[in-house]
């Protein structure tokens, strides 16, 4: 069943989706790659530049300000107006979303994530896979974390608990769970559907155990950044493929079918 892959077509989310304008997610990948490159010229460093977004993100009026400011030498400035006008085709929703969103809503940072802050998510999430991508994948223990909404709403989930969290169990050839898990397995990666897991307390038990563990993370942009946050603080080493779209219900309210990239997967496992 899960040699044939699913259907694959454009999905728009709530603020930002990876087609674009295209058909494929492709030309997002190719976009970042090079976004990436042109920043590694502005400072070899990845761990620094990962550490340098990581610090300005969150300044949400730094970041208006700093792209309105054409030419300064700052590096933020700088990386903030070589990024923003190959990414924002994927962002086009986020000011809607935002001057829809209540302000309640606002005390949630990742709806209340600006376009600013989407473009310097991307990047940083293309850094953290190029930063930990070896050592990932020669971690002695190694576990995929995938969110509910790939599953394929039309049947009833089938997945069950398994040790860690649920895993998938293959019922729909329409799931995207399904051909990412198989994907995950091939390389030797325990993939889990994250809903009830314990991560601090699965990776305190394999460190104890003086085995090298590593998390792969797949989730809409700014819960993946967050995420991948979290694992660098704990010497995680981290990787993590981006929702093609964010559709669930946190953001809509309900869940709507939701894909990955899974060439773009299989190609980060094998660097």
């Amino acid at each position: 069943m899960s040699s044939v892959i699913p259907e694959y077509y454009p999905v728009n989310g709530k603020t930002y989706s990876l087609f674009g304008k295209s058909d494929s997610t492709s030309g997002y990948y190719e976009t970042i790659g090079m976004l990436a490159d042109k920043i590694l010229d502005l400072n070899p460093d990845p761990r620094y530049l990962i550490d340098y977004i990581t610090k300005f993100s969150s300044k949400r009026k730094i970041l208006t300000r700093s792209l309105e400011i054409k030419q300064s030498g700052n590096l933020l400035t700088d990386i903030l107006n070589l990024i923003h006008p190959h990414l924002k085709k994927y962002t086009e929703n986020t000011e809607e979303h935002l001057k829809t969103l209540p302000l309640s809503k606002f005390l949630d940072k990742r709806l209340a994530t600006s376009r600013e802050q989407y473009h310097l998510y991307m990047l940083e999430i293309e850094l953290t896979n190029r930063l930990f991508v070896s050592e990932f994948i020669k971690a002695d223990k190694k576990i995929a974390l995938m969110p509910y909404c790939l599953q394929d709403f039309t049947i009833k989930c089938k997945s069950e608990k398994n040790g860690f969290d649920y895993q998938c169990r293959h019922c729909s050839a329409k799931c995207f769970q399904n051909h990412a898990s198989t994907i995950l397995k091939t390389h030797g990666i325990e993939p889990y559907i994250w809903m009830e897991g314990n991560m601090k307390q699965l990776a305190k038990y394999t460190i104890k155990e003086r085995r090298s563990f590593g998390i792969l993370g797949i989730a809409c942009i700014p819960e993946l950044t967050w995420g991948m946050r979290d694992c660098r603080k704990n010497n995680i080493p981290v990787v993590g493929i981006p929702l093609n779209a964010n559709r669930c219900v946190r953001w809509f309210g309900e869940f709507f079918p939701n894909s990955i990239d899974l060439t773009e997967l299989e190609r980060l496992l094998i660097l």
